[in-house]
């Protein structure tokens, strides 16, 4: 007995609207024996695009599944965006974590610090991949069905969906200008350790490359800096940092009632979460690594070192912010002296 077929769910693309027509109920796509018309099937979120002004762009997708066809239409329309001046958001993507600096009025107001866990999240992904597939192909129904059943892919893009919207209500909000890096093929720093190393570019790499994705499909407007020597120096001063003198490296479990709901926040328990914190030297103070990128970015556009926004530097702080509720958990010092390092 012959086996049967394996059919590969292939992606078509259709850049441009020659080869393809759309009439509000149906998609007509010309193929080798002339034109077919797909019907479509209507949901809400479908009639109000097509009934609130909204375009279909140049490109479609489709995909063929058994006898249906799974059909992409991308909707767009033009808005005007009000930014003003001196008013910038700017974005730093680690692989733990999304690093946002506030300026209004080109003063630095507040640094925040959403914990995607991306990093963990991929590498635990990888673990459980190792354990289902040992001695069996990937080939193999059953364990594409139970590698599926991971679904990876659709958490990192609900925590990052998540991110781009608490960043996209802040840029509205002050009607800023969002600032990011923009990624080349060689990372912005080595990622630690050999081992992992190409694992963790790639988890740098993806989500870069999808927030600014993400945010360009936002009613902001978003410009792309390089980031090349935004973790080098020390936006404060313009001088250069000493990585190798990275004195403070530590993992600090934050107890937040706030993140508990329902039956488990009443009965008074708490969930914990892991907030790495990494520090460099620099004269007299430690700075907050992922923090420093950000605020070189705004150096970039601005042109000039930044300054504290109160007379003391121990007041600086990042606010770290569970990006899945929008609440924040925890204070991380900035700068502070390397005698009293603490965390909030």
């Amino acid at each position: 007995r012959k086996d049967k077929p394996e059919y590969k769910r292939v992606m078509i693309t259709i850049p441009n609207m020659v080869n393809w027509k759309f009439n509000k109920v149906s998609v007509s796509l010309l193929t080798h024996k002339g034109w077919v018309e797909i019907p479509l099937k209507f949901t809400k979120q479908f009639t109000r695009y097509v009934h609130e002004s909204w375009r279909v762009s140049q490109e479609l997708k489709l995909r063929l599944v058994g006898r249906k066809v799974l059909v992409w239409l991308t909707f767009e329309r033009e808005v005007e965006v009000e930014s003003k001046e001196g008013n910038h958001i700017s974005i730093d993507v680690n692989e733990n974590n999304v690093t946002v600096a506030v300026f209004e009025g080109f003063k630095l107001k507040e640094l925040r610090r959403y914990e995607t866990g991306l990093g963990r999240i991929v590498m635990n992904y990888s673990l459980r991949r190792e354990e289902i597939t040992k001695g069996h192909s990937t080939k193999d129904e059953l364990i594409k069905k139970k590698l599926r059943k991971l679904r990876e892919k659709e958490r990192k893009i609900d925590v990052l969906r998540k991110t781009v919207k608490r960043v996209v209500e802040l840029a509205r909000d002050l009607k800023a200008k969002v600032i990011v890096g923009k990624f080349s093929s060689r990372s912005k720093d080595k990622m630690e350790g050999n081992k992992t190393a190409k694992l963790r570019h790639r988890i740098h790499q993806w989500s870069v490359v999808k927030l600014v994705e993400m945010l360009k499909t936002q009613p902001i407007d978003v410009a792309e800096v390089s980031e090349s020597y935004t973790s080098s120096i020390n936006p404060f001063n313009g001088e250069k940092l000493k990585k190798r003198k990275q004195t403070v490296e530590r993992v600090i479990k934050v107890f937040n009632p706030y993140l508990m709901t329902g039956s488990a926040h009443e009965g008074g328990g708490v969930k914990v979460l892991k907030v790495n914190a990494r520090y460099l030297e620099s004269g007299e103070v430690l700075l907050e690594r992922d923090s420093i990128a950000p605020l070189n970015l705004v150096r970039k556009v601005d042109g000039r070192v930044v300054v504290f926004p109160s007379t003391s530097p121990n007041e600086l702080r990042v606010t770290v912010y569970d990006p899945l509720r929008g609440v924040p958990v925890a204070e991380l010092e900035v700068i502070k002296s390397k005698e009293k390092l603490r965390h909030g």
